[in-house]
């Protein structure tokens, strides 16, 4: 138990990092760049999250086959064959992304041939993050996580030095930037795990075999991760489509400003498939439930963030002042989007459940693509947008929990009310005119109900788990 707490703390002093670092994007960069320049720049972000989809599974079969093992058990011969088809794999892909993007027009031309150039650094980068996760060398990640903030505020800097002087600053600037510290970090990945890139490797015709069953194993988990990407960022997706360049600016801001709140869960995340991978299934059992409390009572408490941000956007960026109505309406949706990602996905991988998920995430996809075009044709307007996407995430939440109320025996009814209760709070408090009532208001309500609803729950398992 102290190693976990170890673990989740090391992360958790990183992601400061990178929060600090996000704030630092967050709100210089929308400062820098015009509304047009920033929407191309978070056009660029948008599809770079889809990344993950050219490694085609490879790395989500390592993870499924080799997570729990030691570092030191790692067969160093096979990985050496694994990397260099990984390798292959993601070349090919690089050379066809570059050369489709030559027969784009536009802005958008650059912005997919940076993407394709972004192919190899970025899932070069994951591919050894999974090893440092599954191996449990958490050093690496946090590591690296603090090395990333440091320079992308160094680069943020110098942007805006450049924009005090008075020249020419454009979103191509920053990206170019992004790309060459996505690269340098890569670099020192493969540095740092030497072992598993150079030096003798097993037969590539042999390995192929294994190769293809890692595609097999490892494409279902990673089809429902990108399915889990598209549910959370298909509004995004359709702004982007259907309406303009400085409309879709203005929304991916909002979604920028939840994202600050999102690293802070990532910590949990990455130690949690790691250390539930070695747990027995009746422990299983008696953590889901304790679990999901602490993800509800940790981000329910995190998203009073709205607030502060309201008064300083107000104050910083009048620019974007329209998109704090969308920033309102999602935010809920990071509580119940979180704790999908963070606590039932982690579950099902554990219990090598991944097509299931992968089934269920393809409903709720459809789901959100029926539900978006509903709501675009009746209001056209993105508030109707962001709308869908939390109607999306609690059907999705209802959807994946069902398999627990199943299998578990889990009783949904308190921590569902909960949920719902504090949704209908935040926006209570929310549509009050002065920021700091309402944000009092939000936290004595907040520390009320999860007091009322949680406090004996969670004294005693902590008891629990402090003895274990």
């Amino acid at each position: 138990m102290k190693n976990r707490l170890k673990n989740i703390m090391r992360i958790m002093f990183s992601n400061i990092t990178t929060i600090i670092a996000g704030l630092v994007v967050a709100f210089i960069i929308p400062k820098i760049f015009s509304v047009t320049e920033y929407g191309y720049f978070r056009t660029f972000t948008l599809y770079a999250t889809y990344i993950g989809f050219f490694s085609l599974g490879i790395i989500d079969g390592i993870v499924l086959k080799h997570g729990g093992e030691d570092y030191k058990d790692i067969n160093k011969y096979k990985f050496r064959s694994y990397f260099i088809w990984y390798t292959i794999v993601h070349f090919f892909f690089t050379t066809i992304v570059i050369f489709s993007s030559l027969f784009i027009e536009g802005e958008y031309r650059y912005i997919f041939m940076l993407i394709g150039i972004n192919i190899i650094a970025l899932n070069f980068s994951g591919y050894f993050q999974q090893i440092s996760q599954i191996t449990q060398r958490f050093n690496e990640y946090s590591n690296r996580n603090i090395l990333r903030s440091f320079f992308t505020i160094i680069s943020v800097v110098i942007i805006y030095i450049l924009y005090c002087l008075n020249l020419n600053i454009n979103y191509k600037l920053y990206v170019t930037f992004i790309l060459i510290i996505n690269y340098a970090l890569t670099i020192w990945y493969i540095f740092t795990y030497k072992d598993l890139v150079f030096g003798k490797h097993d037969s590539l015709k042999k390995v192929f075999k294994e190769v293809v069953t890692l595609v097999k194993v490892g494409f279902p988990l990673l089809f429902a991760n990108l399915c889990s990407t598209l549910i959370l960022t298909i509004d995004r997706q359709f702004v982007n489509v259907l309406f303009g360049n400085e409309e879709f600016a203005l929304y991916a801001f909002a979604y920028n400003m939840v994202a600050l709140v999102t690293v802070a869960t990532t910590a949990i995340s990455i130690v949690l498939y790691p250390t539930l991978k070695r747990t027995t299934k009746d422990t299983l059992k008696d953590y889901y439930s304790l679990l999901i409390i602490t993800m509800l009572c940790f981000l329910f408490g995190s998203i009073s963030i709205y607030f502060p941000i309201v008064i300083f956007t107000n104050w910083y960026l009048p620019d974007y002042i329209e998109s704090l109505d969308v920033f309102r309406v999602i935010l809920p949706s990071l509580v119940i989007s979180s704790t999908i990602t963070v606590v039932m996905h982690n579950y099902y991988k554990v219990l090598n459940d991944n097509l299931r998920y992968f089934r269920k995430s393809i409903v709720i996809l459809i789901a959100s693509i029926i539900i978006n075009i509903i709501a675009y044709m009746i209001f056209k307007s993105v508030i109707s947008i962001s709308i869908a996407s939390i109607i999306t995430m609690l059907i999705w939440y209802f959807y994946i929990e069902r398999y627990f109320v199943k299998n578990y025996n889990y009783r949904p009814v308190k921590n569902t009310t909960y949920m719902l209760l504090m949704i209908v709070v935040f926006y209570g408090t929310t549509s009050i005119a002065n920021n700091y009532i309402g944000l009092i208001l939000y936290l004595i309500i907040f520390i009320t109900l999860t007091f009322l609803y949680y406090y004996s729950f969670l004294k005693t398992k902590f008891h629990l788990l402090k003895n274990n």
